[in-house]
């Protein structure tokens, strides 16, 4: 009986522990929550989301609901799906045929024109999203100009330094202005918005090169 005592003592001791630690981690996470962030950051971070939605909405309007993206963006999925079949039927293998190589050479230039073609149509939207993002931000940087809108866990390096302290006063290198919270929402949110919405570019787009030294060094990777 004794024995049975001291282990239902133990298991309560044990809950008791656990919710101790559960609630001084909690207490602490809002704290750390309300040292972090400012109601200002959070108006900030909400304005980058309403832009980040009008501007996928006018890539609806210009480029998304026309039959010409939808048709590009099938065919750069299709072409690109066959370019990716091909290439992993010879994996590991160290010479490929004339023609395989052929064949290779012909999709990727399908995905590129493709590719080019998409860009065209998707002109004006990107156009259109990039005044509305630099007008944002004027109007955002002259509304919180000086204001203290977060606090970084850690003092900002130098390479993102200027964006982080930009129009503050203070000797505090934790501070952070409003101009590095615009541009973190802004890298970030489009791509998870445009997911979460389904309008992300065709995957296959990054099989096609970008640039004459990712293709040189293709065609040398292909020898």
């Amino acid at each position: 009986g004794c024995h049975c005592w001291i282990q239902g003592a133990e298991e309560v001791l044990e809950r008791a522990r656990v919710r101790f630690v559960v609630v001084f981690v909690l207490e602490h996470a809002l704290l750390s929550w309300r040292m972090a962030y400012s109601w200002d950051c959070v108006e900030v971070v909400a304005l980058s989301v309403v832009a980040t939605l009008v501007c996928e909405l006018m890539s609806w309007v210009f480029a998304y609901r026309k039959n010409s993206y939808k048709q590009l963006v099938k065919s750069i999925t299709r072409e690109g799906k066959k370019l990716e079949s091909m290439k992993s039927d010879f994996v590991g293998l160290a010479n490929k045929s004339k023609q395989h190589k052929k064949k290779e050479e012909r999709l990727e230039q399908i995905l590129k024109q493709n590719n080019f073609e998409l860009q065209k149509v998707k002109l004006t939207s990107t156009v259109c999203a990039s005044v509305v993002l630099l007008v944002l931000y004027s109007m955002i940087s002259k509304r919180y100009s000086g204001i203290i809108v977060a606090k970084l866990p850690f003092e900002a390096p130098w390479p993102i330094k200027s964006a982080v302290r930009r129009g503050l006063d203070s000797d505090d290198l934790t501070d952070c202005s409003v101009t590095y919270i615009y541009i973190v929402c802004s890298a970030a949110l489009r791509s998870n918005i445009q997911k979460l919405l389904g309008f992300s570019p065709p995957r296959q787009t990054q099989m096609v090169a970008s640039s004459p030294f990712e293709q040189k060094l293709r065609d040398e990777r292909d020898k």
